[in-house]
């Protein structure tokens, strides 16, 4: 509802619906995908983007303690592309960045670990800590997926 259709305020409503739906018991295996959905794609139209980032933080701490790695992956890399977005400075994206990279390497989520070192990289260049950080690290997991 809110940006293919424009009706941002009544997809707001639909999001806050969802997330009363899942106050009830037994309904905290689905919170961590209705977080992910609703703090990415429905309250920003309406709200500061700045108020999106605790949710996707506390989104990924539920996903880890249900078991639901993938999507707690999702909230944490949505939640450093926000911080970017708002503002934070490009050194405390850095250190966001790496620390997420070992969590997603512990965690074997190879998909949004590729996400994180694109971004990674291009925090890099702008900071212009190192012009080919990226470049070696996308070669090194080329030459890893190749060998398998």
């Amino acid at each position: 509802l809110c940006g293919p259709y424009g009706k941002p305020h009544e997809g707001r409503e639909m999001a806050r619906a969802a997330e009363l739906i899942l106050e009830k018991p037994g309904m905290r295996s689905s919170a961590i995908r209705t977080v992910l959905i609703t703090q990415s794609f429905c309250y920003h139209w309406t709200s500061p983007l700045k108020d999106t980032i605790a949710p996707l933080l506390e989104g990924y701490q539920i996903g880890l303690e249900i078991g639901d790695t993938s999507t707690a992956c999702w909230c944490l890399i949505t939640r450093i592309h926000y911080l970017f977005c708002v503002g934070r400075s490009l050194d405390c994206i850095q250190k966001e960045l790496e620390a997420s990279i070992r969590v997603m390497t512990l965690l074997n989520h190879d998909d949004v670990k590729l996400n994180t070192i694109t971004l990674l990289a291009t925090v890099k260049k702008l900071r212009g800590i190192d012009a080919n950080a990226g470049d070696k690290i996308l070669d090194s997991m080329l030459a890893s997926a190749a060998s398998n």
